[in-house]
């Protein structure tokens, strides 16, 4: 506890003196206007890190004056060990091509930072932004503390730890506990947090994979920053330069030729409709107040209205077909659907006119025995359908066929007679029409697929769960690359194996053979897409996955 005491007095000491001098932590910076600069990376250093299979940078240790990366190893209580030394490197170059791969691309550069920004009592952290057409992201912090700061940090979060048993850690008493004992507390999701001390540049690779979307065709990168010192001093970074990236993507392997889809237009077309007109017991009247008739015979009015005005088709005909139930006896029951049909033409005659006369038919069920045997196969509350359903089909008689339902089946008749028949009591109309100027009874025309079309922008804007469910039936080259966007790479090859041999397709073979490690076969993939179409060679510097087959 002295340590951290003498630590802090000594800190305290040094802010004190500066304070007094005029020139404090961060003064000769903000003076000088320093900052870090960003820079890509050679073809050749990314090529070595491709090689290496070993994860990459996340913190910077001190050995000596040297820097090393770490992680690659990880030890068994999670810290990761040194792996390798960075080297010097100068770029000039600020635009670069990136892959996108399953919706995401990895963003790697190289962060520089000179040595007036590091120093024993400040904290530096970095923040590249990715810019996006609407919006600014920030990615994750680079955080360098110099050792009197650290040290600085770890005593304040050591004399907090003695309090905090005190209180609930979730309080507000903790809370305030905390903001009055850590003046520095320890960055979140911070990239790098090490000690350092060290003259000259310091070089950093940075990665980070970020997703894309409509608007990642082209992507830029800047840095913001802000060193702080540990007598409240702070300097915030001047604008960096600003890199570009554009984002290659198989997308461009896209179909954009419209699809359309064939359709058979018929010359003659049949609309029917079903109503339900009430009656008086054994009477034929159309009476308009009687239940739900008003709002039928409306019904039945708008629609003959619309067909008969409307201008694609002629009406050739109008069949009326009344219907009855069959309680009661079959001969009285054809009379009744007989004249019942008789008085809706009567009706609809005296509301449209004569030509409705000329136009109507009529028919006659007298029992609609299919419609019942149809209601009842459905009607779970019939505990003997299947019975009923068998007495129907073998008795001949209607009369008896009915009697014999009702005395065998007393229950399940109650409950046909009460739900079923009334739905048997029916009026079905059939309008017969025919098109308008049309020679042959069928002709054949194209029209746009807009589902298709859909799924293609759906793809166009990397939407790629979206597009598949709309593309997945088609099976065709643009469903292909959906799958191969969205890393199902074993599919894509079924399919592709189902498509006509191009230069395209074999291109994607060859992409999704690698992904799969079966290389040989890639490799003659893409070399027969090269043969096809010469350009695919300049292609394969944009896909990592082609780079691999020729290595």
């Amino acid at each position: 506890m002295k340590r951290y005491d003498i630590l802090l007095q000594t800190a305290m000491v040094a802010g004190c003196l500066t304070s007094v001098l005029g020139c404090s932590v961060t003064g000769r910076l903000q003076r000088r206007q320093t900052t870090a600069s960003l820079s890509q990376l050679t073809r050749t250093e990314r090529q070595e890190r491709q090689q290496d299979c070993r994860p990459q940078v996340v913190k910077l240790q001190r050995d000596s004056d040297s820097f090393y990366l770490a992680p690659v190893d990880t030890l068994s209580d999670g810290e990761r060990v040194m792996a390798f030394r960075i080297e010097q490197v100068t770029v000039v170059s600020r635009m670069r091509s990136v892959p996108e791969r399953n919706g995401r691309v990895t963003l790697d550069f190289i962060i520089t930072l000179p040595k007036l920004l590091l120093g024993k009592s400040r904290s530096v952290v970095i923040t590249p932004i990715l810019h996006k057409p609407d919006e600014a992201v920030p990615l994750e912090d680079l955080v360098i503390r110099g050792g009197r700061f650290s040290l600085l940090q770890e005593r304040d979060y050591w004399q907090y730890e003695k309090y905090r048993w005190v209180y609930d850690p979730d309080s507000v008493e903790a809370e305030r506990m905390f903001n009055r004992l850590v003046k520095f507390p320890y960055p979140e999701d911070a990239r790098l947090d090490s000690v350092v001390e060290r003259r000259g540049m310091m070089n950093y690779y940075y990665s980070q994979e970020v997703p894309t979307d409509e608007t990642s065709k082209r992507m830029t990168v800047t840095l913001q920053g802000k060193v702080v010192g540990i007598d409240d001093s702070a300097y915030t970074l001047p604008s960096s330069d600003t890199l570009s990236y554009v984002v290659s993507s198989i997308l461009s392997f896209l179909d954009t030729v419209p699809r359309y889809r064939i359709r058979i237009i018929d010359k003659y077309v049949t609309v029917t409709d079903r109503n339900y007109i009430q009656f008086l017991v054994g009477d034929m009247r159309i009476v308009d107040t009687l239940g739900d008739n008003r709002r039928q015979l409306d019904k039945i009015a708008g629609l003959m209205q619309q067909i008969v005005e409307q201008q694609e088709f002629w009406v050739d005909t109008i069949v009326l077909t009344a219907t009855a139930s069959p309680e009661g006896a079959y001969a009285f029951n054809d009379r009744l659907s007989k004249g019942r049909a008789e008085a809706l033409k009567r009706y609809l005659v005296r509301r449209f006119g004569r030509q409705i006369d000329t136009m109507l038919s009529l028919r006659r069920v007298a029992e609609d025995w299919a419609e019942l045997a149809n209601r009842i196969r459905t009607d779970s509350e019939i505990g003997n359908r299947k019975a009923i359903l068998e007495l129907i089909a073998a008795e001949k008689n209607p009369d008896r066929r009915e009697q014999v339902i009702r005395q065998r089946f007393p229950k399940d008749y109650a409950h046909i007679r009460s739900m079923i028949y009334p739905q048997l009591r029916a009026v079905n109309f059939r309008y017969n029409l025919r098109r308008k100027g049309m020679v042959k009874d069928t002709i054949h025309t194209t029209e746009l697929d807009t589902a298709y079309a859909r799924g293609v922008e759906l793809l166009r804007k990397r939407k790629y769960a979206r597009a598949l469910y709309i593309l997945n039936g088609y099976n065709d080259r643009n469903t292909v690359v959906t799958h191969l966007s969205m890393g199902h790479d074993e599919r894509a090859l079924e399919l592709l194996e189902t498509l006509p041999k191009d230069a395209v397709t074999e291109y994607l073979r060859a992409i999704a053979c690698s992904r799969l490690e079966r290389k040989e076969e890639g490799r003659e993939h893409f070399l027969q897409a090269c043969r096809l179409d010469p350009r695919m060679e300049y292609r394969a510097n944009l896909d990592p996955e082609i780079t691999e087959l020729l290595k």
